[in-house]
């Protein structure tokens, strides 16, 4: 009988124990938790300026970001307990959560002009769908195309060349997902040799952290309403003439997640979105 059986222990409290007591693990983790911190700030600032218009439904977004926050919360779980083909699994919904947002950003965009298009049109058909609850077969590479086709954002996706990035995210995250070798599945750590579970877990904060920087990149040049401060609303509300130029602010802690995540996409990006969007991050 395994020494784990005797004291009642299992090997996702074993494993839970392990990485407790692992500064690597816990530091990469930690980290986690401020993405995770990032999209709790984000839906806050999205509330009440996140409402869409499509066919005869009107819907907030919030019920979109709520799930992907709530998904990166499961993530970390998993991975405080090194089920890593757990988390990969769910990063492949973070992701698919994320991009469905920015599809349906996108599609509102080009609604607002009155892009009647066969592809907005088709969009609008798969969002009426998802909201009867009944949308199925709209695969990642259809909900991506659709948004890189889109005029605000076509140059940007070419100019960094984002799909090359999301073609191997794509077959990492389905390795996982389809269990497609020993490597890709859930294992009691004490089996991981030398540093490859921190390496393991360093590598999905990389990929999370890429999602989350390519997805408020795009939605900045989508919708850059989207990532502007409260300052401009705040006066206002206060009876107070708003600052000249302050509705072109952007929110801190947007410029901040910026910051400390160009490296992952260019970083000439921040700059890219002043030049595209008027918007102002702090320096």
């Amino acid at each position: 009988m395994d020494s784990h059986e005797c004291d009642g222990s299992t090997i996702r409290l074993l494993n839970q124990q392990m990485i407790a007591q692992d500064k690597e693990c816990q530091k990469t983790i930690a980290e986690m938790r401020a993405v995770e911190k990032f999209l709790s700030d984000f839906g806050f600032l999205s509330f009440g300026r996140d409402f869409v218009i499509c066919g005869r439904h009107t819907f907030s977004l919030q019920m979109i970001s709520t799930a992907f926050e709530l998904t990166a919360g499961s993530i970390i779980s998993c991975c405080e307990s090194g089920c890593m083909a757990d988390a990969y699994s769910l990063l492949r919904k973070y992701r698919d959560d994320l991009f469905f947002y920015l599809y349906v950003v996108v599609y509102d965009s080009c609604n607002k002009l009155d892009n009647k298009s066969p592809a907005v049109t088709q969009m609008e058909t798969n969002i009426e769908r998802w909201i009867n609850n009944d949308l199925d077969d709209l695969y990642i590479g259809t909900v991506l195309q659709a948004i890189g086709q889109s005029p605000k954002v076509r140059d940007a996706v070419r100019k960094y060349d984002l799909k090359s990035y999301f073609d191997d995210l794509g077959v990492r995250l389905n390795n996982y997902v389809h269990s497609n070798g020993v490597f890709f599945y859930n294992l009691n750590v004490n089996t991981f040799p030398g540093k490859t579970l921190q390496k393991q877990l360093l590598s999905l904060l990389t990929d999370m952290r890429s999602i989350t920087i390519a997805f408020l990149f795009l939605l900045a040049l989508c919708s850059p309403l989207s990532i502007m401060s409260t300052d401009y609303v705040d006066y206002l509300d206060c009876n107070m003439t708003p600052p000249d130029g302050s509705q072109y602010w952007v929110a801190p802690f947007i410029s901040e997640f910026f910051k400390n995540n160009l490296d992952l996409i260019d970083e000439s990006c921040m700059k890219y979105l002043q030049d595209n969007t008027l918007m102002e991050f702090e320096s």
